[in-house]
């Protein structure tokens, strides 16, 4: 298969399958993962990569997340004053995403990438 630009496209399966993998290992949602696959293999607009990551990391939390929770591993009263924040933030956020042009969203993103590796690498250590 040929993606944009004469780029060769990964499978997305195999691309779900990595960003499953690394949710349920690591706790996050997957989009660190998907947004750099999409944006070289899948997809060459900025504000659908997003889209699109953040609509199959909804599934991949779902399932990582049933998972969590049939072990009893969910704090819930924690998770649900987080959520109630997090969808505020989602949709301001979403809103301002819309504004920033498709350079500046690929700038920002390697930063904040770049902020938390750094981040989480230096945390055992404080």
């Amino acid at each position: 298969m040929r993606g944009l630009q004469g780029r060769r496209m990964l499978y997305p399966p195999v691309a779900g399958m990595a960003a499953g993998l690394v949710s349920g290992i690591m706790g996050i949602g997957g989009g660190v993962l998907l947004v750099p696959l999409l944006s070289r293999y899948f997809e060459n607009e900025q504000h659908k990569v997003y889209g699109t990551s953040l609509t199959a990391v909804f599934f991949i939390s779902l399932s990582s997340a049933a998972f969590y929770a049939a072990q009893g591993s969910v704090n819930w009263i924690l998770a649900a004053e987080i959520a109630v924040g997090s969808v505020c933030g989602a949709i301001i956020g979403a809103t301002m995403m819309m504004r920033v042009s498709q350079q500046k969203l690929k700038r920002a993103f390697g930063v904040c990438a770049i902020a938390l590796a750094v981040w989480s690498f230096a945390t055992p250590f404080l």
